[in-house]
């Protein structure tokens, strides 16, 4: 039910609201082409209670309550003011959204970096709980761990590096060319 009180898995997109101060003190283009208004991934308003009228997107399974954005925003706004975010836990919140123009853009998180995975050395062993080399075992990439690193430089060194140790621990028959 995912917190909806629905028997339906998930309410919709997630979006990021922010306003005319965060598009000036990020320097963001909230224009076509670099963002996406045709497709429905990207609205304003004058107005918060506006912005949530304008918010039609076909994943949106409910239409965004403009009381309940209002809500929402005021309460992230006093996290502002106490300096912490007593809902959530944001450390130091630190910009309110209040200057118009509002804008919603779309924001749903998409998981790419592996936060857990299989421990390895700097040869790219996998190694146990305390530290002990696994043998013949290697490992790079997405499947080790890395807290955020991820990409393809990171799969091409530690693919190399693994690669290059393997072959080094080969048995003999193995190595034949």
């Amino acid at each position: 039910m995912a917190g909806t009180g629905e028997a339906v898995n998930g309410g919709g997109p997630i979006w990021a609201i922010f306003d005319a101060d965060a598009v000036k003190r990020e320097k963001w283009t909230v224009e076509p082409p670099h963002v996406d208004i045709a497709a429905g991934f990207f609205f304003a308003g004058e107005t918060i209670a506006e912005l949530a009228a304008n918010i039609k997107n076909k994943y949106q399974r409910n239409p965004m309550q403009p009381a309940v954005l209002e809500k929402t925003l005021a309460n992230y706004n006093s996290y502002v003011d106490s300096g912490k975010d007593t809902e959530f836990g944001k450390p130091s919140p630190k910009y309110k959204v209040v200057t118009s123009p509002f804008y919603a853009a779309w924001a749903t998180p998409v998981l790419h970096d592996t936060r857990a995975g299989l421990r390895i050395n700097a040869k790219c062993q996998v190694v146990d709980f305390s530290g002990n080399v696994l043998p013949g075992l290697f490992c790079g990439g997405e499947s080790a761990g890395g807290f955020s690193m991820h990409g393809l430089a990171r799969r091409t060194v530690q693919g190399r590096i693994a690669g290059k140790n393997a072959a080094a621990e080969a048995p003999r028959e193995y190595t034949k060319s």
